[in-house]
């Protein structure tokens, strides 16, 4: 689809995180991800949005429907949240523990996008 926005995982030299993250949302065991507030990438998504589910190479990968978006602590991250994120909670929380350069607070804004895999 024309137009439609991207909503990419991995990066060069990510050790395979990228694709990992990509086979869990295929497989339905991701179904969120998050990253800081001030984050400018994704920011503006909301409900209803559909995305391109893109590797680092950029090949669509698959299509994603977000079901909602909200901001919250970091220190409020519990077992529901990373269970949706496809990790466990300390798992969440080594990955998303240190952030352009410096230790992520627990009263830090954080940014949850919820998403499901779109009908074929």
């Amino acid at each position: 689809m024309a137009g439609m926005k991207r909503f990419r995982f991995g990066w060069y030299g990510d050790g395979g995180l990228g694709e990992r993250m990509i086979q869990a949302i295929l497989a339905g065991r991701k179904t969120a991800t998050s990253c800081p507030a001030y984050d400018p990438e994704d920011a503006d998504l909301k409900a209803g949005d559909e995305l391109e589910l893109v590797d680092k190479h950029g090949s669509v990968r698959g299509r994603l429907v977000v079901d909602g978006v909200e901001v919250r602590p970091y220190g409020s991250f519990d077992d529901a949240l990373a269970a949706a994120e496809g990790v466990t909670l300390a798992e969440l929380k080594e990955k998303l523990g240190f952030a352009n350069g410096r230790a992520i607070r627990d009263d830090e804004e954080m940014r949850v996008v919820r998403f499901r895999l779109a009908k074929p």
